[in-house]
């Protein structure tokens, strides 16, 4: 699997130049690569009340460019009992109730439509059900280091969508 800037072809990045950061396993030729996977943070308002603390973040995977065809990974639940969820094929998120912000992280090249590696790196990231202050953005946040970790997402592209979603979130009340 490589990786392509989610700037890329929008007028910035390392202008649409594939980033092979995935490694390729020894002795296996490389693979033409076909497919793409975009990954996103969703951010939405508080409700009923809209402050910092209960603004929802949610990951957003679409495939091929086909806003159709996508994944939503989110926490669902509270402390002590938060669990992972998927859902496929959502509508648009821009239509979904309380949508506030939708924020690219990277587009993933991938040579099966049926790549699910950046899917299961998300699920496989710990859900903290000891620390109380532990939320959804929170978990967002553990992902993000998790894919720079294992090199689906650079450092740079990891830090540029965590400030990007704490400026959101910072826009709404404090309390």
């Amino acid at each position: 699997m490589g990786v392509v800037s989610s700037t890329a072809g929008h007028g910035g990045g390392n202008n649409g130049k594939s980033k092979d950061r995935k490694s390729q396993p020894a002795g296996e030729p490389a693979q033409r690569v076909s497919h793409s996977q975009t990954l996103w943070i969703l951010i939405f308002r508080g409700h009923p009340r809209d402050i910092q603390s209960t603004r929802v973040t949610e990951l957003h995977i679409v495939f091929d460019d086909n806003e159709n065809r996508n994944l939503t990974i989110r926490i669902k639940g509270q402390h002590p009992n938060f669990r992972v969820e998927e859902l496929r094929d959502q509508p648009p998120s821009r239509t979904r109730p309380h949508f506030l912000q939708r924020l690219a992280v990277a587009t993933l090249e991938t040579t099966s439509d049926l790549d699910m590696q950046l899917r299961d790196a998300i699920l496989s990231t710990h859900v903290n059900n000891t620390e109380s202050d532990w939320t959804c953005q929170s978990w967002v946040g553990d992902v993000l280091t998790e894919l720079q970790d294992e090199r689906f997402i650079t450092v740079e592209e990891g830090d540029n969508a965590l400030n990007g979603m704490v400026n959101y979130i910072a826009r709404a009340p404090w309390q």
